[in-house]
């Protein structure tokens, strides 16, 4: 005899599976551009998507950290590069053998690693910035009023942000002098209006 299934049990397990499989609605949105994208980095350029924006990267030889800074967001991207063995195949190689009282070359066969670049990328769940003793937050969406004064505000020279992943480690990253500094325009805040006209 065939077991029977309640309908309403299976419904609402498949929809606490895509639930749960579901990213944050609360995390940094991943970059527009990768580091070896031929944009103006640390300048500001105006995007149509974006209006005023900055694009930063900071990268060794094994990962990128790229990011993009404009009112309508904060952008940020971690990619990890390797090498993976993918197969060998036999190569012909010169080496020079000493024979009698000199030295002759001499080929051989040998094994030579086939391999293949791969890279992983990845957007934190959040950024801090840390001014004035103080701790601040970046999750998602337009930068809020509070955090683009903070922003526009900040002291002239490099910065460091850390990013915080979704299982809670952290890793800090610096931005460039130049990114520091486009912020001061893109992040002005516009001065109120008068409160009566003239």
């Amino acid at each position: 005899m065939r077991p029977k299934y309640n309908l309403g049990y299976l419904v609402l397990g498949i929809s606490s599976l895509l639930f749960t499989l579901t990213p944050s609605a609360y995390a940094v949105t991943p970059a527009s551009v990768n580091q070896d994208d031929g944009v103006a980095w640390s300048s500001i350029v105006e995007n149509p998507f974006d209006g005023k924006i900055v694009y930063d990267k900071h990268f060794s030889d094994d990962f990128a950290f790229v990011t993009s800074w404009s009112k309508q967001g904060i952008n940020a991207t971690y990619t990890e590069y390797w090498s993976e063995v993918v197969g060998y195949r036999r190569v012909w190689k010169t080496r020079s053998v000493r024979r009698d009282d000199h030295y002759i070359d001499e080929r051989y066969s040998d094994r030579e690693a086939i391999t293949e670049k791969r890279s992983r990328s990845r957007s934190p769940k959040s950024l801090q910035f840390s001014y004035q003793g103080k701790i601040y937050t970046y999750n998602s969406g337009a930068v809020d009023p509070e955090l683009s004064a903070i922003l526009a505000n900040f002291p002239a020279g490099n910065t460091t942000i850390r990013a915080i992943w979704n299982n809670d480690q952290t890793s800090d990253f610096p931005i460039g002098s130049g990114t520091v500094e486009a912020w001061k325009t893109i992040f002005k805040t516009d001065s109120p209006p008068p409160r009566f006209g003239n």
